[in-house]
């Protein structure tokens, strides 16, 4: 009985765990798509442009089906985009 409430709250709290990951994730990357690059400068305005792409190409890969070389997207290149801004 004991081990079973050990599993069931174990799978709870790595849903949460997931699912604030992915919250994270989604608001970095919203960030970095809708930046405006206008005051940016070149090598920042170049790396948003990039991230941009890479994000792009990650959620194609998604929808269509396959996996792509970093499924949550952008991870921590996000981070440092937001440094940038």
């Amino acid at each position: 009985m004991k081990a079973e409430e050990h599993r069931k709250r174990d799978q709870r709290w790595k849903a949460e765990k997931e699912l604030e990951e992915r919250k994270l994730l989604w608001e970095q990357e919203q960030k970095i798509i809708f930046c405006d690059t206008s005051v940016l400068d070149e090598t920042q305005k170049a790396y948003v442009i990039a991230m941009r792409k890479h994000i792009a190409s990650a959620k194609e890969a998604l929808v269509k089906g396959g996996v792509s070389t970093n499924e949550q997207g952008s991870g921590g290149d996000a981070e440092e985009a937001e440094s940038l801004m």
